[in-house]
């Protein structure tokens, strides 16, 4: 549940970044919501209070930070050339599998009905970037899409590694190496960190979802098995590929349907396996 509560959230953040990359620079807008929701999760990490942070916690919590740091520049400029509904789940497909094999490389071996449901999910993510009709920017889209899905496996990878004791301080942590290294890059090719007023509220939007998404898919990673967690947690272009049809009038195909369908029933082998 943590972690398909992390799909949702990551997914409806990713929409509202791709469609505000469209109307300013990606990489500010994500320097900035990085930013404030650093901000925005200290008093809760404090709040919540925690038993011992050791220096590998903050390394492997500082290293998932630089990853999505370097990730989502190419995830919303990716998105400002293609359609939405491709670039999501091909990140997401990438993304998924780097975990997988690392979990199964270390050890882990899920249940039958749970490998059924990640290779289920595999394919749904698979299938519901098979969309008809346009490809407009496709040739440049998809290559940033699988870079970023990459980078956002190996914060997966980093973010499993640390230890339950040290509370929230790995999402906090996470959110200084991101907001560090999206800030350097957003001073070093454009005017300034802050995007223009008009989307503000984007930046707002992405933050706090993120923040809430963060402290989910870490609690999913920790409780359950890397494998699992970090399979359903990928399932987020679900989200951003329904968003982007529903508001964007995006088309769906008839595979994109049938790997939502998929997507549900991966959901419950899971879930009972």
């Amino acid at each position: 549940m943590l972690a398909l509560a992390a799909a949702l959230l990551i997914g409806a953040a990713d929409f509202i970044g791709g469609t505000a990359s469209r109307r300013a620079s990606a990489t500010r807008i994500a320097a900035s919501a990085q930013l404030l929701g650093l901000i925005a999760i200290i008093p809760v990490v404090m709040w919540v209070g925690w038993e011992r942070v050791g220096v590998a916690d903050v390394g492997w919590s500082v290293a998932s930070g630089v990853f999505v740091g370097l990730g989502l520049p190419l995830f919303y400029a990716a998105m400002t050339r293609g359609l939405i509904s491709i670039v999501a789940p091909v990140t997401g497909m990438t993304g998924a599998a780097i975990p997988v094999i690392f979990a199964l490389a270390r050890g882990e071996r899920p249940g039958s009905l749970a490998l059924l449901g990640i290779i289920t999910a595999l394919v749904a993510i698979a299938m519901v970037s098979l969309i008809p009709g346009e490809t407009t920017g496709a040739a440049t889209a998809l290559p940033l899409a699988v870079a970023s899905g990459v980078l956002f496996g190996l914060f997966f990878v980093c973010l499993s590694l640390v230890h339950d004791e040290a509370g929230l301080w790995p999402v906090a942590l996470s959110r200084v190496g991101s907001t560090i290294c999206l800030a350097a890059l957003a001073l070093s090719t454009t005017r300034g960190l802050i995007p223009d007023r008009s989307v503000l509220r984007f930046v707002v939007a992405i933050a706090l979802l993120e923040i809430v998404a963060g402290v989910a898919l870490l609690k999913a990673l920790l409780l359950g098995p890397v494998s699992v967690a970090s399979v359903l947690a990928s399932l987020y272009p679900v989200t951003t590929t329904i968003l982007a049809a529903t508001l964007l009038r995006e088309r769906l195909g008839r595979l994109q349907l049938a790997a939502i369908a998929l997507a549900l029933g991966a959901i419950v082998l899971v879930s009972l396996g």
